[in-house]
């Protein structure tokens, strides 16, 4: 029987033990997750000052306990910096040679890390300056360094807080030097008002199996120019370059004599807005009162009205380069029997005719704007465009133009077949036909004509809020023998609700 109670006690005081202790692991203390903030390590030398410890030749050893802080400004995440990073802090920036990749789930921009650099090697790449774990033999001459191994990078880098504020600092391009210790090297950097150049329109950021260089000019002064460079590997190589002006943020270098620039992805490139004005157009069109008409009796001394374009090269998926204008602008009047290639100032049709003289037609204040193909300009993809700004808030756009054959010698030549399209975006991938009337629109050497050709959009371009891209463009090679024709459009209308 005591035993029996025994047992019972025993029973009822593990029982109540163990509920005291989930009762006291429920009410346990909650514990913060660790917040990263700035290491046990502080910096003891500036970036800029120990870069000035090389100036040419064979890489410089770091011997002292030197210590460098600086937030990462370029990763390896899309690929196009590839076994290094980029850093920098007030005073500059400089490069980290690394082994291995995906370093941006250790290294991410905008990380603050310290680096120990006794025991690294400091060299150069051409002029741009990097930290390597040892002296590139092969190289040794002109600075080469090797990749710090991955066993020795926690060694030597230390990981500091994340998400660090990092403002590019707004920069022209002469304040950029090839001097091996600028101050803009390796540091993120914005230019403002730039776009590509017209040469390198309608290509992609890299080239098949090669890095691409693509060449951005500013508006103020096209002779301030720089290169973006770009890896064929990295993730964004077979992208189309965008088409407008605007700012870009990147990471500056140079290899040699030679002013580079690398971004990190394409959201660095904010080319939004319209391109600098040129001969070959800029601008856009406002749809503000309707109807209104373009025509071009300024061309002359005003060159093409804003948002008029001339292209060659174009296709059903692309809108082609700048055009090839005769001798290089608008300002002097071209005869209509003048067979050099390029887009021209035309005498318009309207008030002349197939006989008229030299004189008349250069004294016609009634222009128009024209273009003779060749053979390798503009046959086929010569286009006459216009960007309209927008249409918000508007419906049924309507299109008027007089299309003008202008060089009627006796014996007949080659016939330009043309379309009217559409494109919707800064840079359109794609172009859809439009109906016209007349339907079938040519062009002949040996006619003279001046039609008037109507377009209605429908609803197809109501209320969009974008760029829209109208061309009338020969998208087919010419037919026929002989010579091409002079063609010319003048008067262009649009009319909206």
């Amino acid at each position: 029987m005591n035993t029996i109670k025994r047992n019972s006690w025993f029973k009822m005081g593990v029982v109540v033990l163990i509920a005291s202790l989930a009762i006291t692991s429920c009410k346990r203390e909650y514990t913060e997750p660790p917040v990263l903030g700035a290491p046990d390590i502080v910096a003891n030398i500036s970036i800029a000052d120990v870069k000035a410890r090389y100036n040419s030749g064979l890489p410089v050893e770091i011997t002292d306990d030197a210590v460098i802080e600086g937030i990462v400004s370029c990763d390896d995440r899309s690929g196009n910096y590839y076994q290094q990073i980029a850093i920098q802090d007030a005073t500059g920036g400089v490069l980290l040679r690394l082994a291995g990749s995906n370093h941006y789930n250790n290294y991410p921009v905008g990380r603050k890390i310290f680096v120990k650099l006794k025991g690294l090697f400091l060299g150069q790449y051409n002029g741009t300056l990097q930290f390597g774990g040892g002296v590139d033999a092969p190289f040794a001459a002109a600075g080469g360094v090797t990749l710090l191994a991955a066993n020795l990078q926690d060694q030597h880098i230390v990981k500091g807080p994340l998400n660090q504020p990092l403002v590019p600092q707004v920069v022209t391009v002469s304040q950029l030097t090839t001097n091996i210790q600028d101050i803009y090297v390796s540091t993120l950097i914005k230019l403002t008002g730039f776009e590509f150049a017209s040469g390198d329109l309608g290509k992609n950021y890299a080239d098949d199996g090669f890095s691409g260089n693509r060449v951005i000019k500013n508006c103020d002064n096209p002779a301030a120019s720089i290169t973006v460079r770009t890896s064929n590997y990295c993730n964004f190589a077979t992208i189309g370059l965008p088409q407008g002006n605007g700012d870009i943020i990147g990471v500056y270098s140079f290899f040699g004599s030679t002013k580079q620039f690398t971004i990190r992805d394409t959201t660095d490139v904010m080319f939004y807005g319209p391109r600098c004005p040129s001969a070959g157009g800029g601008g856009s069109i406002a749809l503000t009162t309707s109807p209104l008409t373009l025509n071009f009796d300024a061309i002359a001394t005003a060159g093409l009205p804003s948002g008029v374009y001339v292209k060659q090269g174009a296709t059903p998926l692309d809108l082609g380069t700048e055009g090839a204008v005769y001798n290089n602008n608008f300002s002097v009047g071209t005869v209509w029997n003048q067979t050099s290639g390029g887009f021209k100032n035309f005498a318009s049709a309207t008030g002349l005719t197939s006989t008229s003289s030299a004189a008349n037609q250069n004294a016609s204040t009634n222009r128009a704007l024209g273009f003779r193909q060749t053979g390798s300009i503009g046959d086929p993809g010569g286009a006459f465009t216009f960007q309209l700004a927008n249409t918000t808030g508007k419906s049924n756009l309507q299109l008027e133009f007089k299309l003008q054959s202008l060089d009627a010698p006796a014996s007949p030549g080659r016939t330009t077949t043309w379309k009217v399209d559409y494109g919707v975006g800064l840079s359109p991938s794609a172009f859809s036909t439009v109906t016209t009337s007349p339907a079938n629109l040519s062009t002949t050497l040996g006619t003279f004509a001046n039609n008037t050709v109507t377009v209605n959009f429908g609803t197809a371009l109501n209320n969009i809020s974008q760029p829209i891209w109208i061309r009338i463009v020969a998208l087919t090679g010419t037919t026929g023998g002989g010579s091409r024709p002079s063609t010319a459009v003048d008067d262009v209308k649009f009319t909206w609700n």
